[in-house]
């Protein structure tokens, strides 16, 4: 029974990761960004909150992807003996991009995120860095989207073992 909620826990953090990615990169922001073409940039803007909602929420399916994980794989350790040749070599594979998305969330999280985050605090020293940080954010939660895609697919691809 804990094996079944902790896979749910598994599944749902990548449905949460990749949706909420896929969600906000490719359905709201290219529709905002064609109202937000001439106008600077701040903390009223659709984008900087849709960046600043998005990647706290990746990080946080991250988290729960790679502890119910690395959970799963302690509980079950011995069941693991028996299993087909070249397993570990996929799930090599899957582990490497998943630590890569991992470690991308927590730099958008705690790196970038905090350079724009106070705008009220330091008004005129941020404003000229927000433009760059938000396409910088979404440039990397683009490749993190990849990374959390092709993990995903490679666990899809270990559950026939």
């Amino acid at each position: 029974m804990i094996d079944s909620i902790i896979i749910f826990i598994h599944l749902m953090s990548a449905g949460v990761g990749v949706g909420a990615s896929v969600y906000c990169l490719y359905l709201l922001l290219p529709r905002f960004d064609k109202q937000e073409q001439g106008k600077a940039l701040d903390e009223d803007s659709i984008t900087y909150k849709l960046l600043d909602a998005l990647v706290p929420t990746v990080f946080v399916a991250m988290l729960m992807l790679v502890g119910s994980g690395i959970y799963y794989l302690m509980e079950n350790y011995t069941e693991q003996v028996n299993l087909k040749d070249g397993y570990y070599n996929i799930f090599g594979i899957k582990l490497v991009f998943a630590l890569a998305a991992f470690f991308l969330s927590v730099y958008l999280t705690f790196g970038l995120r905090p350079r724009i985050s106070n705008l009220d605090l330091k008004p005129k020293e941020a404003r000229k860095e927000v433009r760059p940080t938000l396409d910088t954010m979404r440039l990397l939660s683009q490749v993190n989207l990849i990374t959390i895609t092709f993990a995903v697919f490679m666990g899809i691809y270990l559950a026939r073992f």
